[in-house]
């Protein structure tokens, strides 16, 4: 199985989380971790009590970050890959990334998940135009 595990500065991998679950239902090999203002040491701490206690049957591990090159995402990934896992990680997760993933991750293997699920958050992003090109009110 794939476990997903969300990081980010704060609270925002919980609410993606909860955002997702609020869609989806609740998953199963689904965490969220953030980097709060007790610092960095406690953050390393609860990342190496969830290593110690993922489910067995995760084998490969998908670590999802809000920010490239950031401290939640290094320090996950620095922990999670002296697991046994195999271990990927991407950054700029939003609730379009996410869903794709966590609904489609049992059909799909590993690698086609990331390659799809950058796809999907990806084309997610677009600036959204309301306008229908008529500047007349209408009462």
């Amino acid at each position: 199985m794939i476990g997903v595990l969300l990081v980010s500065h704060s609270k925002l991998a919980h609410g993606m989380k909860k955002a997702v679950e609020f869609v989806a239902g609740e998953q199963k090999s689904f965490f969220s971790l953030g980097l709060e203002e007790a610092g960095i040491a406690s953050y390393r701490e609860e990342l190496e009590k969830l290593a110690d206690h993922l489910p067995t049957e995760i084998k490969q591990l998908l670590i999802i970050c809000d920010i490239p090159a950031g401290s939640p995402g290094a320090n996950a990934y620095d922990v999670f890959s002296q697991t046994k896992l195999e271990v990927e990680m991407l950054s700029g997760m939003n609730l379009a990334m996410l869903l794709d993933m966590i609904l489609m991750r049992d059909g799909k293997n590993f690698q086609d998940l990331i390659t799809d699920g950058l796809k999907a958050g990806k084309e997610s992003i677009d600036r959204m135009d309301f306008s229908d090109g008529d500047d007349d009110e209408e009462f």
